[in-house]
């Protein structure tokens, strides 16, 4: 019979104090783990046992009786997941017929949309485990991921902060706007100490960030930002609506909004070839660097595909990958063909340790990098672009608002001038069927329409 190994997470919730427990599956050469979506205290796990100790008091408080009751609850859960497993498993043939990936977490999903009158025991259906558990069985790529965690957090934060119900079948519009709004002020609780640090200066703020933390203080959110937290909530309810964890449907009456983009703005090739010619002797590391951005530009990958490239990408003359953004729904092989100028870029650096294409630093210094170069290249055109809070046009200097992904719009942008043949362009770049950042590139260029208007004459 298959074995079944229970243990904690290293991973404490800041809100609860608690660890979750996780769930290992073997069977012969079958092994996959999940999580459970229960929680408990550590120092009442048993791992030899593979349950709670529950603690024997003759006199116990309110809340230790609490306690106690939650640890028998999540003994029992424990002790019907390893029931259900096991017989789903016998169902599926008992190892005798290959089960697919994931075939553990979508099971323990099954259980969970077992109505709650025939359900065996009583699962936690509330919003935040309900999402952690979507973000753990759902099919998105690992910046997705990320993203659907800082909902994660930000969805405790407000919670613990304005005391707001958020249970799937009790959202509403209105919470929904209020939670719109939280996203759109949280920025306020952080001003500056006396050396212009950054502080909390809500201590109501104070205790609940302390619980649910981020990487950096929370920073004022542009109407973009906050609609696309919002796309990823009505994502993650609609899923929830249709494996029946909720009948609600809160999105029918709140309107997310659309999002604001300017015209891209990219470098020219006559830009790229100055800048590739360019000499930094006060900063020799900024010549690899140009190096990588300027072979960056003629592949037109995102940054997190061309940090992870090895040498074993290229192959006959031109550049295949799967973009990591494809490979969770349908993955598909990009292959870009590699001209002189790439080819002799990619010939300065044979022995690059790890086998990786290039000699790559990480993408917040190869933002920083991108902008100083261009800057020193003497490339200071003046763009409009829009700006993320306020949703007006601005006029920059394009070096200062240059970034890794102004190399994807090199090369579709200046690929469009040339080809004006968005499937073949959509081709090279990756970019998805019907994509709504790849339509943006149809209006980019002044000569192309000057150019349509003299056909009129």
């Amino acid at each position: 019979m298959a074995t079944i190994v229970y243990s904690l997470s290293a991973k404490k919730d800041k809100t609860t104090g608690k660890h979750e427990i996780l769930m290992r599956f073997f069977h012969g050469r079958l092994n996959q783990r999940t999580k459970t979506n229960l929680f408990t205290v550590a120092e009442y796990w048993d791992e030899k046992n593979q349950c709670n100790k529950i603690p024997k008091v003759r006199f116990m408080s309110e809340e230790k009786a609490a306690l106690v009751k939650g640890l028998q609850q999540v003994n029992k859960e424990l002790e019907e997941i390893s029931t259900f497993i096991q017989e789903e498993f016998i169902k599926a043939g008992a190892g005798k017929v290959e089960l697919v990936d994931k075939w553990l977490s979508s099971k323990l999903l099954d259980r969970i949309k077992i109505p709650k009158g025939e359900r065996k025991s009583t699962v936690d259906n509330s919003t935040i485990s309900t999402l952690a558990h979507f973000i753990e069985v759902h099919d998105i790529s690992e910046s997705q991921k990320r993203q659907y965690k800082v909902l994660y957090r930000a969805l405790q934060r407000f919670t613990l902060y304005t005391g707001t119900s958020i249970e799937l079948d009790d959202l509403t519009a209105d919470t929904l706007r209020k939670f719109a709004d939280y996203l759109s002020t949280e920025h306020q609780f952080i001003g500056k100490d006396k050396e212009g640090k950054p502080i909390i200066i809500d201590s109501r703020y104070q205790e609940v960030y302390d619980q649910v933390p981020e990487c950096r203080y929370p920073k004022p959110r542009g109407k973009n930002d906050i609609i696309g937290t919002m796309s990823r909530f009505r994502t993650f309810v609609r899923w929830a609506k249709r494996n029946h964890l909720t009948t609600n449907a809160p999105f029918d009456e709140y309107d997310i909004g659309q999002p604001m983009y300017g015209t891209p703005y990219f470098i020219t090739k006559e830009e790229r070839n100055i800048l590739y010619a360019a000499k930094f002797p006060k900063n020799p590391g900024l010549e690899i660097q140009r190096d990588i951005f300027v072979f960056h530009c003629f592949i037109g990958c995102r940054v997190g595909d061309l940090l992870q490239m090895k040498k074993s990408n290229v192959i006959n003359g031109a550049i295949e990958y799967v973009p990591r953004k494809t490979k969770e729904g349908r993955p598909i092989t990009v292959r870009v063909p590699l001209g002189p100028t790439a080819l002799e870029i990619l010939e300065r650096y044979p022995d690059v340790p790890g086998n990786r294409l290039l000699p790559f630093t990480c993408a917040q210094d190869y933002n920083r990098n991108i902008k100083k170069m261009l800057r020193l290249a003497g490339i200071d055109r003046q763009v409009t672009v829009i700006n993320s809070l306020t949703r007006e046009e601005e006029q920059h200097p394009i070096w200062e608002v240059a970034s890794s992904h102004m190399a994807r719009r090199v090369l579709v942008g200046n690929l469009y001038k040339e080809l004006k043949d968005p499937n073949l362009i959509a081709k090279i770049s990756g970019h998805v069927e019907n994509s709504k950042a790849f339509n943006r590139y149809r209006n980019i260029d002044e000569e192309m329409a000057k150019e349509v208007i003299l056909k009129l004459e």
